[in-house]
């Protein structure tokens, strides 16, 4: 009798050596090469799912140049990374290198653009067209003084300042830094540059800083100013243009302020896009915390000098220069001259003093200073009296009062007694001699007028020839002339001659003059032709002509005629209607006595078509002055136009009243006797009469006072002043300092800008052009690449289709690719089989050889392959059926849910159980057995359970079988990794003890209640023979333990064989097996022995 505990064993597991065949076996991608061999610069590549049943070595050898063209892999030199694709060879395509050259880049079509900070503004259209775009930005910003000044230097590399000093009303920052929607804006002194000021209490302390950072070091004392108001943007190609926060327009544009809002804006041009991020950035320095950054106009970057100027601007087109502002005459207070000149501009026109100036460098006012405290100083006067008899009596002369002028200056005058001239010569009534600038070196004689001046002269007198020739009749007797308007005319001339002689060299003034002398043309149009108008006779058919003047003869009333006739009626018709009606001849029709300038029509009786339209325009006796006092009085409407010329000019208009009159500072009494300078500097002064120091324009002769002094020359007894009688009057100093002095200086420092213009955009032709060369077919047609974005053409030529893609970086000229047209042939076996027959590379490289597996045959530089290249691969195949011979890890994986496998036992065998173990199978899936002697007559199948981690079938009858034959059906991706089939082992005697023992695969850390990572779990049995063991039982344990330790294989153990169930997958727990005789091994026939043994089996762990 056997024991009951059994033991399956690899050792005597026939399923290790049967001959197996599995219905299918899950395909494997596990392919790796073992050996290269190769002179060609392409490579063989094994590849596929691969469903033969073992792993299996194959060989690939290139034998052969010949076969279907196909092309190598493009090798390139040079400096871009674009690519060149080989889309097809045909197969008549002749062998031979193909390079392709890069030999003109072509000419790439850009956009104009302009980088303004983080973005760039660029025109919609691609192209030179887009140069022509430009952008300007005109501030309509309000600045407001504040009660803020700069205590110390603010330096343009210090962010941030400390202390209250620096506290311009800025918001605090929130906590993501940004600024507050609310925060002031503000400016510094003229700097053009507006901030947003904001503050964080950091450290302990209010840090104060500025959006943008400053841009340029300010000084102590600038002045603070708030800002408001934003920027109206103007974006134009010249022939289109937007505008852009224009809040005045109709409809009102949203107002512009941040580089935000006009980066939003400039979303609706068609002009120009925005390329670059948008966003509502309000951190400081952020888009929306900075105002617009484009500058487009001049700005004023600095002033300068001794003498501070007021109202100081620059216009838009003002160059980057320094304007020097020099006084060149200080005689009078308040009227000082000033040469202004540019580095750029040069000479620009004079200034005066309290006389806003501007002209296309710049814009200021130099202000008139009042002296402080009164003039004062010390003055002495002479009296020299001319020699006398003893007998003549002596004048008593005082000087009193005496002032100081605003003007007055240390010098002596003397005056002497002296009769009056006579009065009818003047040289002022004298024509001026022309003096050659020429020979004084000062210019050309052509153009010895300043153009200003000329081309208005020209005007004039342009206008006054036309004038008197319309005021004539010469040469149709008899001569006829209107006196009186002619002498108007030359009375109004002169005073825009004298004028324009006086103003011409400032800008307002000359606008101002252009304005008057078009209105002078406007008043005098109808004068022009007084001098032709005609009487009416009735005889005349000239009474029609368009813009005609007649005469009345009746009335005297003056008429235009405006318009001939209308219809179909000829001139003389109108004339005839006219001549016929009664209301011309007869003085009492109303028609011919209105005085309203509204004209009115002579019509035909019951013919409304046949008119003459006339104009009432005045009656001859109000267009003829009666005398030169009349024609005076009406120069003075044109006087005094001039006047206010004048005074654009900076030029104090004299008083009309007399022409020795300076203003009323000095008026000539009409005495016969009067005070006269020796010098002939002063004009003369008037006894007892209050004397104001005055002197004669030498252009225009016209009396104007030095407001240097004044006195009053008070004498006694007059009748005793003899001729040559003098007073000298001494200014020995002067108290009071003049505001300004000859030399003083202002400078203006301005920088210069204008419309951002686009730049960069180029009309291109886009096309690169590729030469290609074959080696045998020798040059081909160029490849022309297109470079503006779109697809390259497909490239066709000798059989071969190629396509270049632009890269990143872009090809330089001498850029080359080179490629060939190749063929080769091929043989592969498996294993030491026999050579497959010859076959060509295909041109898409991929093969098929068997059981799923393909050659990938890879190009490269050509030549890709050369015959004795040759490649060694392992195929695995990890599910292999040979895997379920032993209790190893692989297992046999099958494709899809059923599977059998058939083990061919070589012979009949006795079969005393059956075993599976390391199986993975779905829940449900069904295994069963099946048993034949000659593998046609199969048993009734035998279901296993496989729903334990090993299933043991302990047959108690044995088995005769030649072949097993077992299914799986239910088991998608299942897998088996031992199959047992044989006759256990069984010791004579049951086991003293046979105790289960279960265990857990756990790794524990160290430490109080350490954790554990858990691995698995198991059952292990400890068995022991007290004494029950024969030796023939100890040999049997020892063999089989012996082959499991060398093959580090597990077993199968069965606790009772009639409890499958309890069957576990175990191994020897120790390396060594006690085995003890109760006798100790001294019985002469081992056969007495009684031997004892105890054997650990730990679990292999699921």
């Amino acid at each position: 009798m056997t024991s009951v505990q059994r033991f399956l064993s690899g050792r005597d597991n026939l399923a290790r050596q049967a001959t197996l065949t599995a219905s299918s076996v899950r395909a494997s991608t596990a392919i790796e090469r073992i050996a290269a061999q190769r002179a060609g610069g392409g490579r063989v590549r094994l590849a596929g799912s691969y469903t033969g049943h073992e792993a299996a070595q194959v060989e690939v050898e290139v034998v052969s140049a010949d076969g279907v063209p196909r092309a190598s892999v493009p090798q390139f030199v040079g400096v871009g990374n674009g690519q060149l694709a080989v889309l097809g060879v045909d197969a008549a395509a002749p062998l031979q290198a193909l390079s392709l050259t890069l030999a003109d880049l072509g000419v790439e079509t850009a956009t104009a653009g302009l980088d303004v900070r983080e973005v760039r503004i660029r025109a919609r259209v691609a192209g030179a067209a887009g140069n022509a775009i430009h952008i300007a930005v005109q501030p309509a910003l309000v600045r407001t003084a504040t009660s803020w000044a700069l205590l110390s230097q603010w330096s343009a590399g210090q962010p941030v300042q400390t202390g209250p000093q620096w506290d311009f009303g800025g918001l605090p920052l929130s906590p993501k830094e940004e600024l507050d929607a609310a925060s002031p804006r503000i400016a510094f002194g003229f700097d053009p540059q507006v901030y947003r000021p904001w503050r964080r209490f950091k450290d302990g302390a209010w840090q104060f800083g500025l959006s943008p950072v400053l841009a340029r070091d300010l000084p102590a004392g600038t002045a603070v100013h708030s800002v408001t108001g934003g920027y109206v943007v103007t974006v134009s190609d010249g022939v289109t243009s937007e505008t852009f926060g224009d809040t005045l327009a109709l409809p009102a544009q949203d107002e512009i302020v941040s580089f935000y809002d006009l980066l939003q804006a400039l979303a609706g041009s068609t002009l120009v896009e925005v390329a670059g991020v948008v966003v509502a950035d309000r951190t400081s320095g952020g888009q929306a915390a900075v105002d617009v950054p484009l500058r487009t106009g001049a700005w004023l970057l600095a002033l300068g000098g001794k003498v501070r100027l007021a109202s100081v601007a620059v216009p838009d087109g003002a160059p980057t220069q320094s304007v020097t502002v020099r006084c060149t005459n200080a005689d009078v207070i308040g009227q000082e001259r000033w040469a202004v000149s540019g580095d750029v501009s040069g000479a620009l026109p004079a200034a005066a003093t309290g006389v806003p100036y501007a002209s296309a460098a710049c814009i200021f006012t130099v202000p008139s200073i009042v002296p402080v405290g009164g003039s004062s100083g010390r003055w002495s006067f002479k009296f020299n009296p001319a020699p006398r008899a003893d007998t003549e009596g002596m004048p008593s002369l005082c000087v009193r009062p005496f002032r100081f002028g605003a003007n007055a200056r240390p010098l002596t005058a003397t005056f002497r007694y002296a009769r009056r001239p006579p009065a009818d010569c003047k040289c002022s009534d004298m024509p001026t001699p022309k003096i050659s600038n020429r020979c004084l070196g000062i210019g050309d004689d052509a153009m010895a007028l300043d153009p200003e001046h000329a081309s208005r002269l020209q005007a004039l007198y342009e206008w006054r020839r036309d004038f008197m020739a319309a005021s004539t009749v010469v040469g149709t007797p008899p001569p006829n002339y209107s006196a009186a308007d002619m002498d108007f005319a030359d009375a109004v001339v002169g005073t825009f001659a004298q004028g324009l002689i006086e103003t011409y060299e400032e800008a307002a003034a000359r606008a101002e003059w252009d304005l008057a002398l078009t209105a002078m043309q406007a008043d005098l149009a109808a004068l022009d032709e007084l001098g032709q108008y005609a009487l009416w006779p009735r005889s005349s058919t000239v009474q029609n002509n368009l813009s005609t003047l007649y005469a009345n003869p009746v009335t005297g009333k003056l008429y235009r005629c405006l318009k001939q006739m209308e219809g179909v009626y000829t001139d003389q018709s109108v004339v005839d209607l006219v001549e016929s009606t009664s209301w011309w001849t007869d003085p009492a029709d109303a028609a011919w006595d209105t005085v309203a300038s509204t004209p009115f029509t002579v019509e035909a009786v019951g013919v409304s078509t046949a008119v003459a339209t006339y104009q009432y325009i005045g009656t001859e006796k109000d267009l003829e002055p009666s005398s030169a006092a009349a024609q005076q009085q009406l120069v003075r409407r044109y006087s005094a136009r001039m006047d206010y010329v004048r005074t654009l000019a900076g030029i104090v208009p004299k008083s009309e009243s007399s022409s020795s009159d300076a203003g009323g500072c000095w008026i000539d009494h009409g005495d016969p006797f009067w005070w006269v300078d020796v010098d002939g500097y002063y004009l003369p002064a008037f006894t007892n009469q209050a004397y104001v120091s005055a002197r004669r324009d030498t252009e225009t002769g016209r009396a104007y006072s030095t407001m240097e002094f004044g006195f009053g020359l008070v004498v006694a007894c007059p009748e005793r002043l003899k001729l040559g009688d003098e007073v000298t009057i001494r200014i020995e100093q002067v108290d009071d300092a003049r505001p300004y002095g000859v030399g003083d200086e202002a400078t203006i420092q301005t920088v210069g800008a204008g419309p951002a213009w686009l730049a960069g955009g180029v009309d291109g032709t886009d096309v690169q052009t590729w030469r290609v060369l074959a080696s045998a077919s020798g040059t081909l047609a160029d490849y022309l690449v297109p470079t503006d974005g779109t697809a390259a053409p497909v490239y066709a030529q000798d059989g071969v289709e190629l396509q270049i893609a632009l890269g990143g970086i872009p090809f330089a000229l001498g850029d080359a690719f080179s490629l060939a047209v190749e063929a080769g042939q091929f043989r592969w076996r498996q294993g030491d089989g026999a050579w497959e027959a010859l076959a060509d590379i295909p041109p898409d490289g991929l093969a098929l050889l068997a059981d799923g597996l393909e050659a990938h045959f890879e190009a490269g530089a050509a030549p890709s392959f050369v015959p004795g290249d040759a490649y060694a691969f392992d195929v695995h195949q990890p599910w292999a059926a040979s895997h379920v011979r032993d209790a190893q890890a692989p297992a046999w994986g099958w494709e899809g849910a059923d599977a059998s496998m058939v083990l061919d036992l070589g012979s009949v065998q006795p079969l005393g159980a059956m075993g599976l173990a390391r199986y993975r199978l779905a829940p449900g899936a069904e295994v069963s057995v099946e048993f034949s002697d000659d593998g046609v007559a199969w048993s009734l199948p035998l279901v296993l359970d496989v729903s334990r981690r090993v299933c043991v079938r302990v047959f108690h009858l044995v088995l005769l079988a030649r072949y097993v034959r077992l299914n799986v059906a239910s088991a998608p991706g299942g897998s088996i990794g031992w199959v047992w089939c044989g006759q256990p082992v069984a010791a004579e005697h049951h086991a003293s003890a046979c105790q289960r023992q279960r265990r857990w695969a756990a790794t524990r850390g160290s430490g109080i209640n350490a954790a554990a990572l858990y691995a698995g779990a198991g059952d292990g049995w400890r068995l022991d023979w007290n004494g029950v063991l024969l030796d023939a039982d100890a040999e049997a344990l020892l063999g089989m333990v012996d082959w499991a330790q060398a093959h580090d294989e597990p077993l199968l153990f069965v606790p009772h064989h009639l409890h499958e169930a309890d069957a576990a997958l175990v191994r020897c727990a120790a390396d060594a097996l006690d085995v003890n005789d109760a006798h100790e091994y001294q019985p002469d026939n081992p056969q007495h022995r009684l031997l004892s043994a105890s054997l650990t089996l730990d679990p292999v762990y699921a």
